[in-house]
């Protein structure tokens, strides 16, 4: 995948990130699309690499679980946490960020004005989703027993099911499923927000590429950055997105 020749540059880089989480990244007839697609893409070649590929999973689980076995070389839209840093590099700085939502079964709403509030709840988030090193991922670590879903789907249909009474899930791939799914008259979504991760590029520590282009992808991000990038792509995608769902409809 990668060269070690004079120029000590990547040949080669396959990548990966949510699977359902627009406008930064999603499933489009089994390829993965999307701001955050396009944006690596681009400072991955401005930094010198040769050849960028896309690799998409399911999940969201499977894809770091294929970036830490090194079946990948990188990963986009990665909160940072020390568990992951262990087979990651976490390239800085950040490109863009997500809030976590709390949401519920319509009418089931609660006050959510302090953590302690979510205690004696019974909720949910998706396998692989993190909150760091946080307050908050302190909170959830020491104070509550959250259940774990494989997909976004599931998750909201456990919701809608009764099974748990809140789910935490990040807005991409929250606000999909609610828009794809028509469920804007079956859930709300409280109005406090618990958490913002920052969200990063992040090379596997198995990749070839994992010595070379760390501080070349930092600053082409600086640069992409300055020039508001993902911003820009992001409002391109989200576009598209929602053409999409207006053709499906």
């Amino acid at each position: 995948w990668c060269s070690l020749a004079t120029a000590q540059v990547c040949e080669k880089l396959v990548i990966t990130g949510p699977p359902a989480g627009p406008p930064s990244s999603w499933l489009d007839d089994g390829k993965l699309v999307g701001a955050s697609v396009d944006f690596v893409k681009q400072v991955a070649l401005a930094a010198g690499v040769k050849t960028v590929e896309t690799k998409a999973y399911d999940s969201w689980a499977k894809s770091l679980d294929a970036t830490q076995r090194g079946e990948v070389d990188l990963i986009f839209s990665a909160a940072w946490s020390e568990e992951r840093a262990r087979f990651l590099n976490f390239i800085q700085p950040s490109y863009a960020g997500q809030y976590l939502l709390v949401i519920v079964r319509k009418g089931q709403g609660f006050p959510l004005r302090k953590y302690s509030d979510l205690e004696g709840r019974k909720g949910l988030a998706g396998q692989g989703e993190t909150f760091g090193n946080s307050k908050f991922g302190l909170f959830i670590q020491n104070k509550l027993n959250l259940e774990r879903s494989p997909t976004i789907s599931r998750s909201f249909e456990l919701l809608l099911d009764g099974k748990v009474e809140y789910i935490l899930a990040y807005e991409n791939a929250a606000n999909s499923e609610i828009f794809t799914n028509n469920l804007g008259d079956k859930i709300d979504v409280i109005s406090t927000y618990p958490f913002y991760a920052e969200t990063y590029i992040a090379i596997s520590k198995r990749s070839k590429c994992a010595g070379l282009i760390g501080p070349s992808l930092s600053k082409e991000i600086e640069v992409a950055k300055q020039k508001n990038l993902f911003y820009l792509l992001t409002n391109k995608y989200r576009n598209i997105f929602n053409e999409s769902l207006v053709v499906l409809k």
